[in-house]
């Protein structure tokens, strides 16, 4: 291990003990490190660059002396208070001249969204996973079916460092960024582009119209920096209409004779404005009643997670390659359902991946709707969110706890 890695495994293990960032993301940190100082081969681009004892500097945007400009937008965000997480661009349209560069700026390791910055100039968009094809074949998981693996087209960089409109471009996910620096693209013709985030391409969407060189900017970055917070704000609010609006769980009586109560795993439906928690977080039953948990925000994926004293299951699963990227392959055990209806406290309790296209529900079978679980032991369950949370006690992530009273 060299020097420069060993740095980046203490900080990601620190970041990790301090709650920064989640099981999930120090995984992903640490697959990208592992396959340093080469970063990377996806194996339709090289990309090849050695680490440096200090990281780049931040771009700083403004006129520059050639004529040109350099900006900046804003790559996601999150309001770590009140876990709302804004996938958009900031801001989402932008007008620039021929020549001029943008710096895409990712948000610190701590609060990265798994966001990418894509130009498919109208072609396909690369899936978010792949099945693992070795030598024509698919590599069969433990559940029998195909082994899936995070795209790599999706999770690497392309490489190019400039755009004209034509072919593919992308940024790679902003958790495997650390040691490329910022993402800064040159835009060389005139026209209107759209790009977008691949994980959220559903709303992280914006466009970046390019004029002639030399013409005249209809703001400069002061004025791009105001429109980019007026945005935000406006997202923000949109969030904490959306929090005020889901209340406190709401129960009916069910049909086994005890009552239902209602919570919501996620909310901000198709928007831009992702709640990334469980509301209420912490809800009161007696025993023999049920849990009713729906995803209010299509798109964003999310499970609700109970140990039951099982060991924590790892999500994203990294198998070294012998040359290239490891592999980034996607475990079952947070996609597919696990556990009966009834909980007594024990045993691995698992919603599978709630909220997902329904195309993608019918190929692994996911049961459609809320997901249910009927409590018959007095106790205080914590669960959680595999996708955003460290662990059911990870208190500053997507983490929730039902309290069942006798």
């Amino acid at each position: 291990m060299t020097d420069i890695q060993h740095t980046l495994r203490n900080t990601i293990i620190a970041q990790l003990q301090s709650g920064r960032i989640t099981r999930r993301q120090a995984l992903r940190m640490f697959a990208a490190i592992g396959a340093a100082p080469a970063l990377m081969t996806a194996g339709h681009t090289a990309v090849a660059q050695e680490a440096s004892p200090a990281s780049p500097a931040t771009p700083v945007p403004g006129p520059r002396d050639d004529g040109t400009n350099l900006w900046q937008v804003i790559v996601g965000g999150m309001d770590m208070e009140n876990a709302i997480d804004l996938q958009a661009f900031f801001p989402s349209d932008l007008t620039i001249n021929a020549g001029d560069d943008v710096h895409f700026a990712f948000m610190p390791m701590g609060m990265a969204g798994f966001h990418t910055v894509t130009f498919t100039s109208g072609g396909e968009v690369p899936e978010l996973f792949v099945p693992d094809i070795v030598d024509g074949t698919p590599v069969p998981s433990p559940e029998g079916m195909p082994r899936l693996v995070l795209n790599p087209v999706m999770v690497w960089p392309d490489g190019r460092a400039s755009y004209d409109g034509t072919g593919f471009v992308n940024s790679g996910v902003d958790v495997f960024r650390a040691e490329l620096g910022p993402y800064v693209l040159t835009f060389t013709e005139p026209g209107t582009y759209e790009y977008m985030c691949v994980p959220h391409g559903a709303v992280m969407k914006g466009s970046i119209t390019v004029q002639e060189q030399g013409a005249e900017l209809p703001m400069d970055q002061a004025g791009v920096d105001e429109q980019a917070a007026t945005e935000r704000a406006t997202l923000i609010e949109e969030g904490m209409a959306a929090i005020a609006a889901a209340g406190p769980g709401i129960s009916t009586p069910s049909a086994s004779g005890g009552t239902t109560w209602d919570v919501l795993a996620g909310t901000g439906g198709l928007s831009q404005v992702r709640v990334m928690a469980f509301l209420p977080r912490e809800i009161t039953i007696k025993v023999g009643d049920t849990v009713s948990w729906t995803n209010d925000s299509p798109g964003e994926p999310h499970t609700v997670t109970f140990l039951g004293g099982e060991p924590q299951p790892e999500d994203i699963i990294v198998e070294p390659q012998a040359a290239g990227p490891p592999k980034l392959i996607q475990s079952y055990t947070t996609i597919l359902p696990a556990g009966e209806q009834e909980f007594d406290g024990t045993g691995f309790h698992n919603s599978g991946l709630t909220g997902l296209p329904p195309e993608f529900g019918e190929a692994f079978g996911l049961p459609e709707g809320p997901y249910h679980l009927t409590f018959t032991a007095a106790g205080e369950f914590p669960y959680y969110c595999i996708l955003h949370a460290g662990g059911p006690d990870d208190a500053m992530r997507m983490t929730g706890k039902v309290i069942v009273e006798a």
